[in-house]
């Protein structure tokens, strides 16, 4: 099957998938909704802000160990990523939040599998200047989420925004991390889709079911990766494309 059709395919059951949740989300009538989804989020922040806030010291830990320890920097930030991502698995229990506690596993195995395979790699040298920025900025918007904290939102959110304990942070951070993935051409594609799949729908729903507009630098996040990922199977020397472009 062609990319382009295995693309197609998958959007529309995107779509249908997104279509059906937000509608549904929107029935004030059931259990789980719009409104008691997002009081279940805000809960589950404020029973983990320790576990937040340890996130956040070990953020400034990991990132400081990367840079001086440079044969350890693959296996440090992809452990840190699934510990991200087992750690929304556990708090979606507390409030039950069924969608955290599926997706988020299959996250962890697909990290700890793409890392066996060595298909992440973090050599910044490599990564191209737009990388390293919008890497940069989605890694640091998962740690400085402005929504679901106390207020003053602005100090609270530096303090203990909700990453590796709710979705839309986490997701924020582990694109951040896989934007600056600098293994061109030779990336996890099933890692990177799963997770541009999860942050437009986690951001999605965010944005237009329970209006956290923040969720909008998540979902632009995930179409710049998207973009990015055609951009090199179209580059690739395998690509029908680029052995027509050859030929010429």
């Amino acid at each position: 099957m062609k990319q382009s059709t295995k693309f197609i395919i998958g959007s529309v059951v995107f779509i249908f998938l997104f279509s059906v949740v937000a509608f549904k989300l929107q029935d004030n009538s059931l259990l789980l909704n719009a409104t008691t989804l997002h009081e279940k989020l805000v809960q589950t922040t404020n029973d983990f802000k320790g576990l937040s806030i340890v996130n956040h010291l070990l953020l400034f830990l990991i990132i400081s160990g990367g840079v001086f320890w440079k044969k350890g920097r693959d296996i440090l930030f992809a452990l840190f990523m699934i510990h991200l991502s087992i750690g929304v698995f556990i708090s979606a229990f507390k409030h039950n939040i069924p969608s955290n506690y599926f997706y988020f596993p299959v996250v962890a195995g697909l990290i700890g599998y793409a890392v066996k395979t060595q298909k992440i790699r973090f050599d910044f040298n490599t990564l191209s200047l737009q990388d390293r920025i919008i890497g940069s900025i989605a890694l640091s918007g998962g740690f400085y989420y402005l929504a679901l904290v106390e207020s003053p939102i602005w100090i609270n959110a530096l303090i203990y925004s909700p990453v590796g304990v709710v979705n839309c942070p986490t997701m924020l951070a582990l694109c951040g991390f896989l934007i600056l993935n600098s293994e061109q051409g030779n990336r996890s594609r099933l890692l990177e889709y799963f997770v541009i799949f999860g942050a437009l729908f986690f951001g999605g729903l965010g944005l237009l079911t329970m209006y956290v507009y923040y969720d909008i630098i998540l979902v632009a996040v995930a179409l710049y990766m998207t973009w990015r990922l055609w951009k090199e199977s179209y580059n690739s020397p395998k690509s029908s494309i680029y052995k027509l472009a050859q030929k010429q």
